[in-house]
Formats: structure tokens, sequence, C-alpha cells
């Protein structure tokens, strides 16, 4: 049987017809309007982006803003997480330091493209920036030439800390101006800054911790910022953790600066925050992200472990031995569980003058002592000759 086959539309094929292309019409001029000219469209939007995650903003940020530019233009949206981006870059460079931590940004759209625009707040010309840069980076290299020389990572790190505290005055000024919320002045900018601590010598609570943070990556530690308040006031405050032979370690060498402990005579420098589990510094701290920052639990680089001079009860045994290794410090510690058993002791050393029956302090004939005891229970005393 032969089949015909059919040429011409059947009359329900041409409706079908004219319905699609009335169809067809209608998405146009949504899409272009009534007097626009036809032109290619982009079915998937995404497919035309430029691909990026926080990883790859936080990249790329960084090297505009070392290379010191003053505007950063993204070609993808990234402003609801920029800012966010920005002050992890800023937390992880302190070498940043001409960069204040604000900033501003404006999002452009032009059909499906986006442009995001930043400018962060910088407080320093160009030049006055390359000056400040090559003065930190000199005194950079004089401290680490010190402190590699020392044997180990826990030495090198130990002796950071001791320069820090040593030869740094803490900022009462700026710290009082900063509390009343004063932004915008690069004499306070400086003194938050890794630069107002180790060029200035003078610096608030994040300077030191921009200081020890910068040298000690540079010294082959793992070392972070730490971000809080201080339990006592509420009032913000910055410290470290730093990872050290297997383990992470909280440090706040702002608060070993003698300025907070009242020292009774010159070259005094605490050790009560080099190298501390959280438990110590939640004591007299608050971490405002928990979440963020390492748990630490050990106790091996703590100072007063380190050196031997932790004791869990009084002891004159134990507390002549203990002196008698470090007679020949400027100090001589004495590590107690807290400070009602450290205020005891003080009592029994100075008060009761045992520590004239300390046989090594008689036969260096020492004429008096004098000390203080911590809030975490230490024990520092000095002997005069």
């Amino acid at each position: 049987m032969t089949v015909k086959r059919r040429t011409h539309p059947s009359f329900a094929e041409i409706l079908l017809i004219a319905l699609l292309a009335l169809a067809g019409a209608k998405a146009l001029h949504v899409l272009y309007g009534p007097d626009a000219a036809p032109r290619s469209v982009e079915t998937d939007p995404a497919a035309a982006a430029v691909e990026w995650d926080r990883d790859s903003l936080g990249r790329e940020l960084y090297d505009s803003l070392s290379a010191g530019e003053r505007e950063i233009s993204f070609p993808y949206d990234c402003s609801d997480v920029l800012f966010d981006v920005f002050r992890q870059v800023l937390a992880d460079h302190p070498e940043l330091f001409w960069l204040s931590g604000s900033g501003s940004l404006v999002k452009k759209t032009s059909g499906l493209s986006v442009t995001v625009d930043f400018k962060p707040e910088i407080l320093a010309d160009d030049d006055e920036i390359r000056s400040r840069s090559k003065a930190l980076e000199e005194r950079a290299e004089e401290i680490l030439s010190l402190c590699s020389a020392e044997e180990t990572l826990w030495d090198r790190l130990r002796l950071l800390h001791d320069i820090l505290v040593d030869e740094t005055d803490y900022d009462s000024e700026a710290a009082e101006e900063l509390s009343l919320e004063k932004t915008g002045d690069d004499r306070l900018n400086q003194s938050t800054s890794a630069y107002g601590c180790l060029v200035n010598r003078r610096a608030v609570c994040s300077g030191y911790a921009a200081a020890f943070q910068l040298l000690a990556e540079r010294l082959g530690a793992e070392c972070r910022r730490v971000q809080g308040t201080e339990l006592k006031n509420g009032a913000p405050h910055e410290w470290n953790a730093v990872y050290l032979e297997g383990d992470w370690y909280q440090t706040d060498v702002t608060w070993d600066d003698p300025v907070f402990a009242e020292e009774p005579l010159e070259g005094y420098r605490s050790y009560d925050y080099f190298c501390v589990t959280t438990e110590v510094i939640l004591q007299n701290h608050v971490i405002a992200e928990p979440a963020s920052v390492p748990l630490c639990t050990a106790d091996a680089c703590n100072y007063y472990v380190r050196t031997g001079c932790v004791i869990g009860e009084y002891d004159f045994e134990t507390v002549s031995r203990i002196v008698e290794d470090q007679c020949g410090n400027d100090c001589v510690f004495l590590k107690f569980p807290d400070e009602a058993a450290a205020e005891d002791a003080l009592d029994r050393l100075l008060k009761g003058q045992e520590i004239f029956d300390v046989p090594a302090v008689r036969e260096l004939g020492v004429k008096s002592a004098r000390g203080i005891a911590s809030e975490v229970g230490t024990v520092c005393l000095w002997l005069i000759f």
C-alpha cells in the first residue's frame, strides 16, 4: 500500500505556529522593550560571571593593599563579605600597618555585570608609608638577628617577648582616646600597629600583639592575634595565640609589661602570660569568638614550667632549691596555684624573713629583699646586695 505524504500544513498546525510566534514576540518585548533591537541573551548569567571565593578575594585584596593601592575594583559582587575579608587580611598581615581597618565601598551594576570599588582608609601619604616601611624592616631585622641566635624556637620567642616588654612603653594616652572611640587619627593608628610598637616603641595592646605576631612568624612560629575584652571592665583587648612544639598557647605580651604589675623596682618583667592555657587566660580575659581560637591545654612551654619554678604548695626546701637556681637572675620567680597561695608564700619569705634562711642567699650576702604576688599566683622577688 502506498503512503501519501502531506505537503501542506493542516489548519491546526498553522494555528499552532501562529500562537508560538506570538508568544515569542511577547518574550522579546519583555526582554528588550518594544523599540529595542534584538540581541543575544545569556541564558545562564552565572556561566558568564567571574569565578571567585573568599580565599581568592583575600589574595587579590592582599596583593593590592601591599602594593599601596588606594582604590581597588573587583569585577564581581563581593560587597556582602568584603569587609570581613578585609579585616581577616589585616589580622593575618601586621606588616600592612598603614591601614586603619576602615574603608568605603561602592557597588555598581550594569545589566548583568557588577563592579565593587573599595577604598581603604589610609592616614599617611605614599612617601611617608615608604619611609615607615623601611624603618619597620630595619627594626625587625635588628630584633630578629638577636632572637635567631638563640638555640630553640622557645628561646627565640621568649627573647622576643622580653625585648617587646623591655623596650616598649604602653601608650596610656592613646588607650584613653581609643576608649572614647576616636578614629581617623594617624598617631592613634600607629599606636595600634606593629610600627608603633617596634619603631616608636610606644603602643597599646593591639600594637604589642601585631609586633609579636609579625616577628614570631618570621622566626618560624605560627602565630595569630586574638580579639576580646578584659574581664574586669569589658575594655577591648588583644593578645596572641602561638603554635609551639606541637601545641597552641595563649600569650599576652601587653599584660607582661610591668606597667600593669606596679613593680617596686626597675628591671621587672612578668611571664604570667607567656605560653599559658586557655583556662589561665580566661581568668581575666574574655575571648570575643572562642570558636575561632585554638583551645590551649598544654603547659610544657609555659615559662614557669619550663624553668622549674612551679610549686604545688609551700615547702621551704623546695623554695630554697628554686631560689638558689635563680640567684644570678634579676628576679626570682616562684609559681603557686593561685593568688592566695602566692600571698601566703610572700608573707613567709619577707615578713617571716625565711628568705634569709636560704643558704644561697646567706652566702651571697643579700642585704634585703622585696617582692610582689600576682593574681595568677606568681611571686617575684628582688634580692638586694
